[in-house]
């Protein structure tokens, strides 16, 4: 189990869904090319990649956390590393630019043309023993969804896209084998927006995640 990867996956599925479009996220859909040889790394030279979509090599689709894991903070730009050497033709389709969903909530000092927006974060781990012995642990990480809009029919409609998305994708992540929603709040005026801007929130139960000693 760690947080930051488990973070990172939450992000990258909402970034991938299109909950917003590319145009409201400020961000260009393109694809990484290329030949491997025997390899483990592509390297995506740009600073602002923010969602690998896919990635196909030698005409097979790979898996996160199964076949590779990305650092879009390396150096160099977007590093995809696998677990084996890879040979053969690859597509890496990708999203880079400015965005409007993050693993943040937003400054106060940001102006409405900043919304719409999208936060998350996690909101509290419990952790318990795996059975007797104490060689392995389940945790459960419970995390928020928060939506910021200045229309509250919109807000609503991106809460039930989103739940709709993680009933469909339940068992479809790697670092939480299971993840189900467990509480909408209400639309509220969001702090410090100048009554501009409102916010809701749709929080989930990430389950079954198992750390060994």
């Amino acid at each position: 189990m760690d947080i930051q990867k488990i973070k990172q996956e939450q992000i990258v599925f909402l970034r991938n869904q299109d909950i917003f479009s590319t145009t409201i996220r400020g961000v260009t859909t393109a694809n990484a090319t290329g030949t491997l040889s025997g390899t483990k790394v592509i390297t995506i030279s740009r600073t602002n990649v923010k969602n690998v979509r896919s990635i196909i090599v030698a005409s097979v689709s790979k898996s996160l956390g199964t076949d590779y894991t990305v650092n879009y903070n390396h150096a160099t730009g977007c590093v995809i590393t696998f677990g084996s050497n890879q040979t053969g033709d690859y597509v890496v389709s990708h999203d880079y630019g400015s965005d409007k969903i993050y693993p943040d909530f937003p400054r106060d000092d940001l102006t409405i043309n900043s919304y719409p927006r999208i936060a998350t974060d996690i909101l509290n781990v419990s952790t318990e023993a795996f059975g007797i012995g104490g060689e392995k642990f389940i945790s459960n990480v419970a995390f928020t969804i928060v939506i910021y809009d200045d229309n509250s029919d919109d807000l609503d409609g991106y809460i039930q896209t989103i739940k709709d998305l993680y009933v469909t994708n339940a068992k479809n992540f790697y670092y939480l084998s299971f993840i189900k929603p467990t509480m909408i709040g209400p639309t509220i005026n969001s702090f410090n927006k100048k009554d501009e801007i409102m916010q809701k929130n749709i929080d989930f139960l990430g389950m079954f995640s198992v750390d060994s000693a």
